[in-house]
């Protein structure tokens, strides 16, 4: 009987996970929607001629949509709650699927990519949150790495399609994942977190039953309500983010953690990959077939993380996982130097540019990649995590913008291999703060994580 109940509760949050982290996909397959395209968008057949700058501006401008929302998105999953933020992204990127089917204006184009750059600040700021709060401390390391595997499946989906059907097919084939999210999502039940800080105590204990597929939930329910207390005497407004010692800690360090995996070179890598291996001098397979080989190992490495976080921790994951970015990335940038700057045959040494992208795209993406969100959702209290995981999307935002819009401009002014021999700069970087401030949280729950990290940062201003 008691295996089970514990199988009913294991089904009940994969499920709720599962369809909570669909919104990420989708703004996925909004975030990477021009890479299968890029080789063939700048010549005069394309459906939508750009010159390398527009291009750039285009494919990088959904991060100034979503930096602009970043801060809101936060503000919103506090007065309105979790769930309808997340179930919003799915009628508006369905809508703008449908409206970039049907149109080839530039200006139209800009403007949906800051509406789906909405659509990412709520699924970036308040679905870690969701996830964080309806899961159980033993599988929350598990369930918000998920949110990295749902969204490169949703690059995947777009590698998989895009270069096989013309421009209006493949803008409407991605209908489907918003049109499933939202017919799923909108009976998923509120944040327990979110309902006790409102004080709907009642609402609170059914959602929290459901969810745990049990009926008898009254001591998980006042560990909840304690911890709330405590958040809730203790902050009032964003500003104490920085009030204490301890907060500011918390916040450095999830922005470290932030800054690595922006700047690292993963979101420039899943948006520029096809053009990347379609210029260089690869063999064996086409560059459509090696960008939807890199979108699967992506996809199966990041879900590989998610359970090993809760078996190795996040510190070491995180550490490893950067220090070995940095290497890889740094041999990649030496290949390419070699390849386009010199006058060496690198083509017997092919092999090291595949074992380099292949290492890349697998520790990146079981350690700096998918554990921001279960950092972030960890180290914030929960009055303070939507808004801070607002202004922590904002760094990233950022981040991510410099980091996509500088590609080409480096490509074409000085060469390919130096975007990546930055990246390994950042990863290098970050390692190091990681080995020095970044304590160990795994097993714990959100509560006792708060309590340690008093103690070890005292709080005096």
């Amino acid at each position: 009987m008691k295996s089970r109940n514990i199988l009913v509760k294991l089904h009940t949050i994969f499920y709720v996970v599962l369809k909570g982290s669909l919104s990420v996909a989708i703004t996925a397959t909004s975030f990477v929607w021009y890479a299968p395209l890029l080789l063939n968008i700048g010549s005069p057949e394309s459906e939508v001629p750009m010159t390398s700058a527009q291009t750039s501006w285009l494919i990088s401008s959904m991060e100034l949509g979503c930096l602009f929302f970043n801060i809101p998105a936060g503000i919103i999953s506090n007065r309105v709650g979790r769930k309808y933020p997340i179930l919003f992204i799915g009628p508006t990127c369905g809508l703008a699927f449908i409206v970039l089917a049907y149109t080839r204006s530039l200006p139209v184009l800009f403007v949906l990519r800051q509406i789906q750059g909405l659509c990412l600040a709520l699924a970036y700021v308040v679905g870690p949150i969701y996830i964080a709060e309806v899961s159980e401390p033993r599988l929350r390391g598990s369930t918000s790495c998920h949110i990295q595997t749902m969204w490169f499946a949703g690059c995947l989906y777009d590698y998989c399609v895009g270069p096989y059907v013309d421009y209006q097919t493949y803008a409407l084939l991605c209908l489907p994942i918003p049109l499933l999210f939202t017919a799923t999502f909108f009976f998923m039940p509120e944040s327990p977190y979110y309902l006790i800080m409102k004080g709907r105590n009642e609402e609170a204990k059914q959602a929290l039953s459901w969810l745990r597929g049990v009926k008898e939930v009254n001591e998980e329910f006042k560990e909840i309500e304690e911890t709330i207390g405590r958040e809730v005497y203790e902050h009032g407004s964003w500003k104490d983010l920085f009030q204490t010692k301890k907060d500011r800690m918390a916040f450095f360090i999830v922005q470290v953690c932030s800054i690595t995996k922006y700047m690292g070179g993963m979101p420039a890598f899943a948006n520029y990959v096809s053009q990347t291996f379609g210029e260089s001098t690869i063999k064996y397979l086409d560059h459509n077939q090696l960008t939807i080989v890199t979108g699967v190992l992506l996809t199966a490495a990041t879900f590989s993380s998610c359970l090993l976080s809760v078996n190795f921790g996040r510190r070491p994951m995180l550490i490893y996982s950067c220090f070995c970015c940095f290497l890889f990335t740094f041999v990649i940038g030496g290949y390419f130097f070699l390849d386009f700057e010199t006058a060496f045959d690198v083509s017997p040494y092919v092999w090291v540019l595949y074992v380099s992208v292949i290492g890349f795209i697998i520790t990146a993406n079981v350690g700096v990649g998918p554990l921001l969100q279960t950092v972030q959702a960890e180290y914030f209290t929960a009055k303070t995590r939507g808004i801070g995981g607002a202004l922590t999307l904002v760094i990233g935002s950022t981040a991510t913008f410099i980091s996509i819009k500088q590609y080409q401009f480096i490509q074409d002014t000085v060469g390919v291999y130096l975007n990546y021999w930055i990246w390994a700069i950042v990863l290098l970087f970050g390692a190091i703060c990681m080995y020095f401030f970044l304590p160990e949280t795994a097993g714990r729950t959100l509560g006792e994580i708060q309590t340690d990290m008093k103690n070890a940062y005292q709080t005096h201003l």
